[in-house]
């Protein structure tokens, strides 16, 4: 298998981070993601019926931290994998692009206070962002995030920039939120969620030939895609897959994508029915770029809903996956990454591994 010529407007991953309840690197949340794990945890708060509610909790914060310290300690753990990889490349000052919850994912969580920790821990390089790149889109956010990171290095006024994603469900006043709204999987509530948390952080870079770069790429953005659902999960409406089917057209039609079919699907959605029902829907109206057999890991059924930061965590999975999937001869592995918020926003891109 050898890689292809890379065009000119690929999108290069030079480096990673992720914390999550399965491991506090990318190395070690990786494996534990590839082997199957799962580490769900009985909370102190009760469900309607008396019962604990579940969910995928990083036991080494404190049960009493607030959202925000918990997106916090979460954060800051991530980055320093990829600020380590900047030691090399002599950057001062860094654009961030960060996913965050969406309205009614919790309990309210303070950014002014995120952003001062990620800038403490990222000294001395000074990290960058404004109004215009946080998007409080939870699963989908990562995705705008990572659509707008193509936009600024296509500028090359950037050589690099840093995009990633963070969320908690698991603070006692968002699991008590959801619990309130019959929202957590439990003996009451057979299709409902189980809180997780977690965060990714990515190091990105325009693309340079083989010979001047500056350290090897772990992977390749091709393309991405954004929609929205216009009958959303809070809406309550008959589930039409409208946006996720219009993204996955996108990804189609881009001139990267050419006739290939992806080799494995991530999804970032939760395992409730609605979800299981618009992929169904969007994957039919696609089929031609979808893998045969069909083949789909469900970030869910290991970490639970981790909302804004599924769409990091999935693509970090995604990475160490293609390097064990086998693809057509003279071809590199593909994967196709969405992800779905509940007011109703899409996103979706395709992924190549660096072999």
């Amino acid at each position: 298998m050898s890689t292809r010529d890379r065009g000119t407007d690929e999108i290069a991953i030079v480096g990673l981070g992720m914390c999550t309840p399965l491991g506090l690197t990318a190395r070690a949340t990786q494996v534990e993601l590839a082997a199957g794990t799962v580490r769900f945890f009985e909370t102190d708060v009760l469900d309607g019926t008396g019962e604990p509610v579940r969910g995928s909790v990083l036991t080494l914060l404190e049960p009493g931290l607030t959202r925000t310290e918990r997106m916090a300690a979460l954060a800051v753990t991530a980055l320093h994998e990829p600020l380590a990889d900047l030691a090399s490349l002599q950057v001062e000052h860094l654009p961030l692009l960060l996913a965050l919850p969406e309205p009614r994912s919790g309990s309210p969580f303070e950014l002014a206070t995120i952003l001062e920790a990620l800038q403490s821990a990222s000294a001395p390089v000074r990290i960058e962002s404004s109004e215009g790149t946080v998007f409080h889109e939870g699963r989908a956010g990562f995705f705008h995030a990572l659509s707008q990171a193509s936009r600024l290095l296509r500028t090359r006024k950037f050589p690099w920039v840093l995009v990633g994603g963070v969320d908690s469900m698991c603070d006692i006043g968002s699991l008590a939120y959801h619990s309130r709204n019959g929202r957590t999987l439990g003996p009451s509530t057979r299709d409902g969620i189980l809180p997780g948390e977690g965060a990714g952080f990515f190091l990105l870079g325009y693309h340079v030939p083989s010979s001047k770069r500056a350290t090897s790429p772990l992977g390749w953005i091709v393309s991405c895609a954004l929609s929205h659902e216009p009958h959303s999960f809070l809406q309550l409406s008959p589930n039409l897959a409208e946006g996720l089917t219009a993204a996955f057209q996108q990804l189609s039609a881009h001139p990267a994508a050419g006739t290939r079919r992806v080799n494995h699907v991530l999804s970032c959605q939760t395992g409730e029915s609605f979800w299981a029902q618009e992929f169904n829907y969007a994957y039919l109206r696609n089929a031609q770029l979808m893998p045969e057999p069909l083949t789909l890991s469900l970030i869910a059924d290991r970490l639970g809903d981790t909302g804004a930061a599924a769409g990091a965590i999935q693509l970090g999975s995604a990475l160490h996956q293609l390097k064990k999937r086998s693809a057509a001869p003279g071809e590199v592995a593909r994967a196709l990454i969405y992800g779905c918020a509940d007011a109703g926003q899409v996103g979706a891109c395709i992924i190549e591994g660096e072999t």
